[in-house]
């Protein structure tokens, strides 16, 4: 008999069209998990780190550069540092004006000045706004006069733009620099003040006496403001307390505590890739420190990431599909180009060890060694865990992670809403496709979805809309009651719009997407979504946008295609290698290889059992990729449908005539 790894609420009544809600299997009595006793807050979390792990034990890490810009060795502040910083830190921008309950933005990529700058926060009862790094002016416009920022934290490169419109923000009293101010004139406001946080540093502790006192937050106090970057209209400004993080770190430790996650300590160490201003980055900061776990700081540039890991050695990463699925590519075109004798022993040990994956064992005595040892190194040697986050990855690559680095590879799901994590699967639990069971802190049901054909009462397992419930749950959309609760119910559920169904194994299995569902001219429901998900699992496509309507009976694609997979697929056809060496702006717009590529989508879909409605029949190929600078992924590599489809109305209008 399958372990169940999540159990019914006990004592939960039977409700018409919804499943009983569902929990963690490991939940002391059958109760939520809440905040650990004597952790109030997040700066209690931190404390108890550095009781863990000791007052002089590393604590964040960072390579500092040299005159000419090369990054040197990491160098840790220690949990005393950490403390001593962030509590003049906090003194400083409470001086500063910024008191109990004001709203600190924080508008920087990943440094270790955004934690510091976090952690003060905690100490002295503010409440950090983050925003991501790549966002517009507009959308840092409407999260400021939102939020009525009263101080933000800012990295020099974003100074310039912010002071473009800094006049315009009444409520932003002062700006703190990350390091030096400019040598370029900065119009500062009247009345407004502009710093460094070296500055704010020295205003804490002025005249060498102790900083103000600290203002102790309770679990149910807001902590922060996440404003989802928003794949349509305006970002939302999720708010969640203290509970909401300390709530997952205690399930993480329960985890832990059944092996159901790697124990992790002061030996560990995390590699902060993902932006800060994702959640789920956060929540994996706020677990690390709690366990006295290290975190090291990457240089700001996705392009040295790899120099980052080879200088840090880390045991924890914390990635995105698009991560792991450019790793997954690459290797295997190493492996193919190399042939012959190594390509053979490469697959024979990889098709090994993948069989091996349903006994739960991704360990092998001698391909480990032999086979695998070089993949591992990439990574630095020393991974214990990874996890993949934030949307869907497939089978294919979860495996490839599993068997490559013969390590703990767990993916997870949960929203903004929920405090980034909700479910994570569990470690041994090595069978891909599900995102595991609720964490400790909260609670899954599904809900019939008729429309499309979901119900509670299918077989061989209920399938529905997946409703979220428990401490880390979110409280509000700041200042928007309505949409709160159209997104909240009366008791306290959140409708996530995604579609699941509940395993054998009690496991939570993402099937489909109820948002940004259309019906076809011939009646049939697309969730486009998850057929992009599908797609940009082929090695040849990078990114794609699926079009539909109630109009029109088939769908259509904006496809961008991956520039060095594409040149080999051209080289190695007989029909179209007189094209090898053409500019990749040039191959996108030739016929045949649009030709080549609209039967690649069509095998491709076919080999997924993905319906004959749900491939696109025509294709356009895009030489620019979608990015957060044209405005059509969000910061979280996300397509925002409603500018995709008004950038290409156009080319779709002309791809429809083509049928």
């Amino acid at each position: 008999m399958d372990k169940m790894y999540s159990i019914e609420l006990p004592g939960a009544p039977e409700i018409l069209g919804e499943t009983k809600p569902r929990i963690d299997a490991l939940c002391p009595d059958g109760k939520l998990v809440g905040n650990m006793e004597g952790v109030n807050n997040l700066h209690d979390n931190f404390l108890r780190g550095m009781n863990e792990a000791g007052a002089d034990a590393q604590c964040f890490g960072y390579r500092p550069l040299d005159a000419n810009k090369v990054p040197g060795p990491y160098e840790w502040m220690t949990f005393k540092q950490v403390k001593e910083t962030a509590t003049s830190i906090g003194s400083g921008m409470t001086k500063l004006g910024a008191g109990v309950k004001a709203r600190v933005g924080i508008f920087s990529g990943n440094c270790i000045e955004w934690s510091l700058v976090e952690h003060a926060t905690y100490i002295y009862g503010q409440i950090s706004v983050p925003m991501y790094d790549t966002l517009g002016t507009a959308a840092i416009r409407h999260i400021a006069e939102e939020a009525e920022i009263s101080l933000i934290t800012i990295s020099p490169d974003k100074l310039a733009g912010f002071a473009q419109m800094w006049p315009e923000l009444a409520s932003v009293k002062a700006v703190v620099v990350f390091g030096k101010l400019p040598d370029t004139n900065i119009e500062v406001p009247s009345g407004a003040r502009l710093v460094t946080l070296d500055d704010v540093i020295a205003l804490g502790t002025q005249d060498g006496l102790a900083q103000l006192p600290k203002v102790p937050a309770t679990p149910s106090d807001a902590c922060t403001i996440c404003y989802t970057s928003g794949t349509t209209g305006k970002p939302k400004g999720v708010v969640l307390s203290h509970m909401c993080f300390l709530s997952i770190n205690n399930s993480g430790d329960l985890r832990m505590k059944h092996g159901m996650l790697p124990s992790l300590d002061n030996t560990d160490v995390h590699l902060s890739l993902l932006p800060l201003a994702h959640c789920l980055e956060r929540a994996i900061h706020s677990l690390m420190t709690g366990r006295g776990t290290r975190i090291g700081f990457n240089q700001g540039d996705i392009r040295k990431i790899v120099d980052d890991i080879g200088a840090l050695q880390p045991t924890v990463l914390i990635g995105v599909p698009r991560i792991f699925n450019r790793i997954h590519d690459q290797v295997w075109a190493q492996v193919n180009a190399k042939g012959g004798v190594a390509s053979m022993l490469f697959n024979y040990a990889y098709g090994v060890k993948r069989s091996n994956l349903k006994y739960n064992v991704n360990h092998h005595w001698l391909w480990d060694r032999v086979v695998f040892k070089a993949v591992r190194e990439k990574f630095g040697g020393r991974l214990r865990l990874v996890i993949s986050g934030s949307a869907p990855i497939s089978a294919d690559v979860l495996d490839f992670l599993r068997v490559s680095l013969s390590t703990a590879v767990l993916e997870g799901y949960g929203l903004t809403e929920t405090t980034g994590p909700s479910g994570v699967t569990c470690n041994g639990d090595m069978r891909a496709g599900s995102v595991g069971p609720p964490l400790g802190t909260c609670m899954y049901k599904l809900r019939s979805v008729p429309d499309m054909e979901y119900t509670v009462d299918d077989l061989p397992h209920p399938r529905g809309e997946i409703f979220v419930k428990g401490n880390s749950v979110f409280s509000e959309y700041y200042k928007q009651p309505e949409l709160t609760a159209q997104t909240i119910d009366s008791e306290g559920w959140v409708a996530t719009g995604d579609i699941g169904m509940f395993n054998e194994c009690g496991n939570l299995v993402i099937i489909d997407r109820k948002k940004n569902m259309f019906k076809l001219a011939q009646g049939e429901y697309v969730t486009p979504e998850r057929i992009e998900t599908i797609y940009t699992n082929s090695p040849l496509i990078d990114q794609i946008y699926v079009h539909g309507d109630s109009l029109q009976s088939a769908l259509v694609a904006v496809l961008v295609p991956n520039e060095e997979f594409l040149a080999r697929e051209i080289a190695a056809s007989h029909n179209l290698s007189h094209l090898a060496g053409k500019p990749h702006s040039e191959l996108c717009t030739n016929k045949d290889v649009v030709e080549m590529m609209i039967s690649v989508v069509d095998a491709w879909g076919r080999s997924n059992d993905l319906k004959g409605f749900e491939i696109p029949k025509n294709i356009f190929l895009e030489s620019d990729p979608f990015s957060v600078e044209n405005d059509i992924l969000t910061p979280t590599l996300k397509v925002k449908r409603p500018i995709a489809k008004a950038r290409y109305l156009q080319t779709i209008a002309q791809l429809y005539q083509q049928l």
